[in-house]
């Protein structure tokens, strides 16, 4: 009888101690997202007192924060509970165990409501291990004076662009003046560029078995007008081979170019007051080739989030994960912040026409495709160098299309086999 008191009164004493609170640290920089982390870390507490979130600012460099994860996650640290990571990452941190698997934490609807090409970003062998927060991603801007002054609509397909490029450039009769310029130096931009045109023709990375097709008749294609775009057309400057984001922006900002092709962060030194540009310029949709209306051409990065395997409060860091990337959180931080959402839905929300410039960004990414560091996994940094040289190559016209693509397949077949 003493041991069913004991027993009881034991019970009842559990039941009425107090909620142990919970603690969870999150990992990201401070200038990513912005004042969104705070606000979203204030709000999450307010609500939910009995979790406490530390706020461990890591280093904006990416490469820095790289290996502070690397560390952690390979000593199986419990710390940090959720963290940031690049796009590129996910694939490699995946596979290697360091991030959590979120089917059956989190809830279908949840994760079907995010971008289906950045999702394939993060999943491996059918599960999604990180929700992407925001998002950037490669446009097509082109002067919008200029196509009315030659009576021209805006370019949809390659094929517009190249008619559209003759057409301004011999017009205008400036022997510096160019069709395109972009991102083709030997840098991860030159291998995002060839995967829009790629894409857009059909093409990509893979085949529809998922098969390494970087030889394919289609990227022999689209790589070829790449090439006959400087080499044969002469509508894009000698420079190209060796610019840089900001280096093409440049040249379009000053007047010397009627399109441009690269990410959304040049919209605003382009449309800054003092910019030679401002009002005369618009954007769209990165161009497909003809017969490829419905093609990925818009190549995404950005930042995602993921929870720690070894974390010992799973269920609160995929609650606290779930507020943190949802619908409000986003639709606020792109309102009063200009972070790229990444949940499609975001776009159509009235609130968005105060940032009409990300609304149409959004419209882009319904056609987005992501670069293949999912499956490749730790090989993914070797496989973009050696897409990298094979483009700049062919380019460079030190070898031809089919040869350079080749040589890359067959290189990349034997980085994947070890």
């Amino acid at each position: 009888m003493k041991f069913k008191s004991l027993v009881l009164s034991t019970a009842i004493a559990l039941v009425t101690l107090p909620a142990v609170a919970e603690d969870l640290v999150l990992s990201i920089g401070s200038r990513g997202y912005g004042p969104a982390v705070e606000r979203n870390i204030e709000s999450w507490s307010a609500a939910n007192p009995e979790v406490s979130i530390k706020w461990n600012k890591v280093s904006d460099v990416p490469g820095d924060t790289r290996k502070l994860y690397v560390t952690s996650m390979s000593a199986k640290s419990p710390s940090p509970d959720i963290f940031a990571i690049d796009v590129i990452w996910a694939g490699e941190f995946a596979a290697r165990g360091w991030l959590q698997p979120l089917d059956g934490l989190l809830s279908q609807k949840t994760i079907e409501q995010f971008n289906p090409a950045l999702l394939s970003a993060a999943t491996l062998n059918g599960s999604v291990h990180a929700l992407p927060l925001y998002t950037d991603g490669i446009h097509f801007f082109y002067r919008s004076d200029l196509l009315k002054k030659y009576g021209l609509e805006v370019p949809k397909t390659w094929e517009d662009v190249l008619a559209a490029s003759k057409t301004i450039v011999e017009g205008e009769g400036n022997p510096q003046f160019n069709g395109l310029v972009s991102m083709w130096a030997k840098i991860e931009g030159l291998f995002m560029n060839w995967l829009a045109f790629t894409n857009g023709n059909g093409g990509g990375f893979f085949d529809a078995n998922g098969e390494v097709a970087v030889n394919s008749p289609e990227n022999i294609k689209a790589t070829q007008f790449m090439v006959d775009l400087l080499h044969k057309h002469r509508l894009a400057p000698d420079s190209i081979l060796n610019s840089r984001p900001d280096d093409a922006r440049t040249l379009f900002q000053q007047g010397r170019a009627a399109f441009l092709m690269v990410q959304d962060f040049v919209h605003g030194p382009l449309s800054a007051e003092d910019s030679p540009v401002a009002g005369k310029f618009d954007f769209a949709r990165v161009p497909y080739f003809e017969g490829n209306e419905t093609a990925g051409s818009t190549t995404m990065g950005g930042w995602f989030l993921g929870i720690n395997p070894n974390s010992q409060n799973k269920e609160a860091a995929a609650e606290f994960l779930t507020y943190f990337a949802g619908y409000e959180q986003q639709l606020a931080a792109a309102v009063e912040d200009s972070r790229a959402p990444t949940i499609p839905s975001v776009y159509e929300d009235k609130a968005m026409m105060s940032a009409e410039v990300l609304a149409k960004f959004g419209k882009n990414f319904d056609f987005g495709v992501v670069r293949p560091s999912a499956t490749t996994g730790s090989n993914y940094p070797k496989v973009s160098e050696t897409m990298q040289l094979a483009i700049s190559s062919a380019l460079n016209q030190r070898e031809s299309v089919e040869d350079a693509l080749n040589d890359a397949q067959s290189k990349i077949i034997a980085i994947l086999e070890n």
